[in-house]
This record gives structure tokens, sequence and C-alpha cells, in this order.
């Protein structure tokens, strides 16, 4: 932010709607944006990709830095009102072979809407979001954030026919049930490209792509102590 201050000082070729057009973005949500920061990338038109697993990662740090931070981790409603639009990321991992189970990415996504991370500690609760906001982070506003709002993030016409299937409406299901929805079936421009075997003896096919075992508990890691973390860091 500071560069691109700069370099609109002395270029006058460098102006507001060039660093607009540009589409600045950064990804992931650790103790920032920080509130500075928030309205210098709104006014930079600048997009942000946030996973939640930063209140998880990032929240026992608060013991070294104070618990006046906690704001600072993935600030998504506040974000959103200043007008820096976020969309979602998610660490995932499926085995080939299906052996491995995996989560949906609605548990890792999880305490974007609870503001509970791991060890069900609330971090900064103003900070929340409804599932609504949530699945735009997902789809119409990931979109952007690639470029290509003109061809997927939306079903419309002239957009390529990417679409996911869901075991159950995510929508109406129980907020604690989130974790439980996962997809049937994905199709990428058109071509299905995973059909889990449940759903394709219901429609009477066979099984497409990986299938996965899904599971709907996390492992709560051990809590790292301020102690530990200030040795990581060299001391205070």
């Amino acid at each position: 932010l500071d560069v691109i201050d700069k370099v609109m000082a002395e270029n006058p070729s460098f102006t507001l709607d060039f660093v607009k057009s540009e589409r600045y973005s950064s990804d992931h949500c650790g103790f920032y944006p920080t509130p500075s920061q928030l309205p210098r990338m709104a006014k930079f038109g600048w997009y942000i990709s946030c996973a939640a697993n930063a209140l998880t990662r990032s929240a026992p740090y608060l013991q070294v830095y104070s618990q006046n931070y906690a704001g600072r981790i993935a600030p998504l409603a506040s974000a959103i009102k200043m007008g820096v639009v976020p969309s979602l990321e998610a660490e995932l991992g499926l085995n080939a072979s299906g052996g491995r189970p995996v989560h949906s990415m609605w548990m890792e996504s999880l305490p974007f809407i609870t503001r509970k991370n791991r060890w069900g500690d609330p971090i900064a609760p103003d900070e929340a979001v409804d599932r609504t906001t949530l699945m735009k982070m997902a789809t119409t506003w990931a979109s952007r954030y690639v470029i290509k709002e003109k061809q997927i993030g939306s079903l419309e016409p002239g957009k390529l026919a990417d679409f996911v299937v869901w075991n159950k409406d995510y929508f109406t299901v129980p907020v604690d049930e989130l974790p439980t929805v996962f997809p049937l079936m994905t199709v990428l421009g058109g071509k299905t490209m995973m059909l889990r075997d449940e759903y394709a003896k219901e429609m009477g096919t066979t099984k497409i792509g990986l299938q996965g075992n899904f599971e709907f508990k996390e492992t709560v890691p051990e809590k790292p102590t301020k102690d530990q973390l200030l040795n990581v860091a060299g001391g205070e």
C-alpha cells in the first residue's frame, strides 16, 4: 500500500483509476487487514482472500500481543462494511484412493459464522458473517478475486456451467450442521468431474472421480502456550 502511494505521488500516469483497473489482491487473513489498512484497500479497489483456520492459527498469539488485537484476525465484517470484498479460501485435502477422511469446506469455514476456533474460543464475534455472505465469498465474490466474474461465480446465460450438488440444503440446515454439507456432484464447464456413488445409484448411473470419506468431527490440536510461542519467535 505504501509503495502504491509512493508511485502515485511520483508518477502522474499511475492514477487511481489505473490502480483500480489492476485489481490488486492479497491472501490469508492472520492479523490483517488492520483498521488503518482497510480504507486504503477500499480506495484502491483491493480484494482479499481469507481462510477460517486463521482463527485457530493466529489466535494463540493473542497471548503474546494482547487480546486487543483479536479484531485484526480475519476482520470480515469490517472489511465488507468498508467496501473491501473478501473471498473464501480453505486448506483441504483428498486422498486419491478415498482412504483418508476429509472435511467439507463448510466445516473448515464455519468459524467465520460462529467466530469460534477449534478450542471454542470466541474471536472478535463482531466480525462474524452469515451463511449467505459466506456462500458469496465462495462463489460470486471469489470470481472477482480471480478476475473471472464474467465466466464463473453465478449460474446465468453466457457463463460456464460450473455448479455443485450438495447433499443437504446449505441455506436451511441448522448452522451447527453446516459441517455435514458436502458435494454429491461437481460440474465444471458442463462436464461432470465428480459424482459420488450414493448419488450415482440414485440417478441410475455409475460414480465418477474421487469419492473421499467425509468426516464431520475435527481433531482439536493442543493449544500452544505463551512460552512455546515466544520460544519459536526467539523471545520477547
